[in-house]
C-alpha cells in the first residue's frame, strides 16, 4: 500500500513539474515577445511603388510583435494590393527589423478589352487599366478575353486558352532576349501562323511555338544576314521551317 502511495506521489510530482515547465516556457515566450517589437522596416527592389505604399499594403505597424508576425500573410497583402509587384520576400531581422525585398513586374505589352487598354507583364498579368495605350509596348492581337482584373492573369474566353499560353511563351522569350523595345505587335490569332512586327521593318513569322527559344535567339543574327544583302528592305522573315532555315520575302 505504501509502495502504491509512493508511485502515486511520484506521478503527481512529475505532472506538476511538466505543467510548471510548460507555464515557465509560456511566460518566457510572452516576456520575450513583449520586447521583440517591430521598430524598423526596410524595403528594397521597389521603383514603381513608394516605400509608404508598400508599408501600407503590408499591414505592418510599428510595435507589432516580431514573434507572432506571419511573414507569408505580409507578403500576400503586398501582392494583392500592388499589381506591379510580382514577388515579395519578407524576413525578420531580430531584434526589431523587418526586411521586405520585392521584385517588380515589367510592363511589356498591351491589349484592348471592353474599351480599355490593359498593361501586361510577360506572364499576362494585368498591371494597369488605362483609357489609351502609353506607347512603346507590344500590342497583342487575336486574343479573346473574358475577364481582366488588376493584379490577376488575363482570363481567356473558352477555346482561347492555347492563344494565351502562346502569348505568354513568346513574351517571355522576347523579354529574355531583351528585344521587347523592337517588337511593335504580336498576333496570336492563328496558332499555326503566329507572327510579330520587328524593327518597324519586318514581319517575323514563327508559325507555331515549337523551338521558340531557338527562333527568338537566332532572330538578330538572321536580321544581320538579311541587312547585309538587302539593307533597310521591309519584308517577311519566315522562321516556321522545322529545319531551322529562314526565308526572307521582300515587300516592294
Amino acid at each position: 500500500m505504501i509502495g502504491g502511495t509512493k508511485r502515486l506521489m511520484s506521478k503527481t510530482s512529475s505532472a506538476y513539474i511538466a505543467v510548471g515547465v510548460v507555464l515557465l516556457t509560456v511566460m518566457t515566450l510572452l516576456g520575450i515577445s513583449a520586447f521583440l517589437r517591430v521598430v524598423e522596416v526596410d524595403v528594397s527592389g521597389a521603383s514603381m511603388h513608394t516605400y509608404e505604399e508598400i508599408i501600407e499594403a503590408s499591414g505592418l505597424s510599428s510595435g507589432d510583435s516580431m514573434m507572432y508576425m506571419n511573414t507569408q500573410n505580409v507578403s500576400r497583402n503586398i501582392l494583392q494590393s500592388l499589381p506591379f509587384i510580382k514577388e515579395a520576400r519578407v524576413t525578420r531581422s531580430l531584434p526589431d527589423r523587418v526586411l521586405i525585398e520585392v521584385t517588380e513586374s515589367v510592363p511589356i505589352a498591351s491589349v484592348t478589352f471592353s474599351g480599355e487598354t490593359l498593361i501586361l507583364d510577360a506572364s499576362g498579368r494585368v498591371l494597369e487599366r488605362r483609357d489609351n495605350s502609353p506607347g512603346g509596348l507590344i500590342e497583342i492581337r487575336g486574343l479573346s478575353i473574358s475577364d481582366a482584373r488588376e493584379g490577376d492573369q488575363l482570363r481567356p474566353e473558352t477555346g482561347a486558352e492555347i492563344n494565351l499560353q502562346n502569348m505568354q511563351d513568346i513574351l517571355a522569350a522576347i523579354e529574355r532576349e531583351g528585344i521587347a523595345g523592337d517588337v511593335s505587335y504580336l498576333d496570336v490569332s492563328n496558332i499555326t501562323n503566329i507572327h510579330f512586327g520587328y524593327l518597324n521593318l519586318y514581319r517575323v513569322i514563327l508559325g507555331g511555338v515549337r523551338d521558340l527559344r531557338h527562333k527568338i535567339g537566332e532572330l538578330d543574327s538572321t536580321v544581320e544576314r538579311i541587312e547585309a544583302l538587302r539593307p533597310n528592305t521591309p519584308g517577311d522573315i519566315n522562321m516556321s521551317d522545322p529545319s531551322g532555315e529562314y526565308k526572307f520575302s521582300p515587300q516592294y
